[in-house]
């Protein structure tokens, strides 16, 4: 079985799970397939490191929860276009992933220039509404404690570090923060597939298309995303996610 159809298989018997809640025998994950009659040599393959077997298959994430022991803040940045030390940071989101607790911060940015005619329609950020939103300096000060002790997770990291860095040098603010790529951990995750966009992997975890690209729905994806790659490479060893995939 290809690999995008394989995991897109293993994603539905997961949420059939998490639906039920409780360990089901494989003939019962047969019908969320629509298979009948045997199934084991359908139903096996599928079967990655989310998933237990003993009397019935479950799911290693009822047994470890995700973060355990350690604060993981997932972010992400839309800029007014792609080049680092030209263009500028239009809007910023973060989601800090803790013991079982959620706390978001985002905010749009005020810019010196509008973002181009490409990124308004990417992004359905209209220039007037950076005129009204506050400078960058203190939408960092406001979302720098969700980064403190915590890893950090951005989805195609280069980019979005390209910026936030020197941003943050220029306020006084040093990130020291392990920091893991999503995208980077998706590709060991979900091996043989071509493209590991957001888009793509969304599309590979049926996930709801995206709208627009915004970077709280940016982030609550990114952070989806991050829970299957998860417990797929951690397969019943549980480890800190800084230790999973790092980046350098």
């Amino acid at each position: 079985m290809e690999g995008p159809l394989r995991y897109r298989l293993a994603t539905r018997l997961a949420r059939r799970l998490r639906a039920e809640g409780r360990p089901l025998p494989l003939e019962a994950l047969g019908e969320a397939l629509g298979l009948r009659g045997p199934v084991e040599k359908v139903l096996l393959p599928l079967l990655d490191g989310r998933f237990f077997r003993e009397e019935g298959v479950g799911l290693w994430e009822w047994r470890y929860p995700f973060p355990k022991g350690e604060a993981v803040a997932v972010l992400d940045l839309e800029t007014t276009g792609l080049a680092p030390g030209v263009n500028e940071i239009m809007e910023v989101a973060l989601l800090r992933l803790e013991e079982g607790r959620r706390l978001a911060y985002g905010s749009l940015v005020r810019t010196r220039k509008p973002p181009s005619p490409f990124v308004q329609r990417l992004t359905g950020i209209h220039p007037d509404e950076l005129l009204s939103a506050p400078p960058l300096e203190a939408v960092l000060e406001e979302a720098y404690p969700l980064l403190q002790g915590a890893t950090l997770v951005i989805h195609h990291a280069p980019f979005d570090l390209s910026f936030l860095r020197p941003a943050l040098e220029r306020v006084g603010l040093p990130l020291e923060n392990p920091v893991v790529d999503s995208l980077r951990l998706a590709r060991r995750a979900f091996k043989g597939v071509k493209r590991y966009g957001l888009d793509a992997l969304s599309e590979l975890l049926e996930l709801p298309p995206r709208g627009v690209h915004r970077a709280m729905g940016d982030v609550e994806r990114t952070a989806l995303v991050l829970h299957e790659a998860y417990y797929i490479l951690s397969a019943g060893r549980p480890k800190p996610l800084r230790d999973l995939g790092r980046f350098s």
